[in-house]
């Protein structure tokens, strides 16, 4: 799959700012980002590898423990510059949990990997509605791409986005797996916007300047 062909641009130009992009990561602030009501949870520097949820680390997440990554795979282990890797014998096994007191209306989720490749079509949004389990995919769109030095695949940073039109929805998770070993969770935002949270004109700049240190302090690490 050539990612590069798979960037949305209608997409990427209603949902996301540009003025809060990490230079190292191509993270972004989507638009919603600081409207009351909002939630926003960042990890940069995880805590376990493998069985263990991992709770938002960056400065401005808000969410607590209703927000938590973990690393499925038996192999996995944190490395000494916080990431995530999953070596030989292994291949990373990815669940974000997210819950809210609201019903959820958008979501928009970052991710940075390093060396072998997630399953990008394997991505999905999960989350059950009075009809039952839903599980949806997204387009990834490229914020940052360079050569891997010494493994497989790109060091890679990646945007979904998806709207939830079922105001019963209050839970998801996200699940992804990688191609192959060595893989290397590096980074990860999570924004959601609740139902009924629509941001006024004046609030559009906050997607700029507002809790602007999630993006600012990840880091480039290998």
């Amino acid at each position: 799959m050539n990612l590069r062909n798979a960037i949305v641009a209608g997409m990427t130009a209603g949902v996301l700012t540009t003025a809060a992009t990490a230079a190292t990561n191509g993270f972004y602030a989507p638009y919603f980002r600081g409207v009351p009501g909002t939630d926003v949870a960042g990890w940069d520097r995880f805590t376990s590898g493998s069985a263990t949820a991992n709770q938002p680390d960056l400065p401005g997440s808000n969410t607590g423990t209703r927000a938590s990554i973990t690393q499925l795979d038996p192999v996995g282990a944190v490395l000494g510059s916080g990431n995530i890797y999953v070596g030989i014998g292994g291949a990373a096994n990815v669940r974000i949990d997210y819950s809210s007191l609201n019903p959820v209306g958008e979501v928009f989720l970052q991710i940075r990997t390093l060396g072998t490749e997630m399953n990008y079509a394997g991505l999905r949004l999960n989350y059950t509605t009075g009809s039952g389990p839903v599980s949806v995919g997204a387009n990834p769109f490229v914020l940052a791409a360079v050569p891997s030095q010494g493994f497989p695949g790109q060091n890679i940073s990646l945007g979904y986005n998806w709207t939830i039109n079922d105001p019963t929805v209050t839970a998801f998770n996200v699940s992804f797996l990688a191609t192959g070993e060595h893989l290397s969770l590096d980074a990860v935002t999570l924004d959601v916007l609740p139902v009924g949270a629509v941001p006024e004109p004046s609030t559009w700049a906050l997607g700029i300047f507002g809790l602007g240190a999630i993006a600012v302090a990840i880091r480039r690490r290998c």
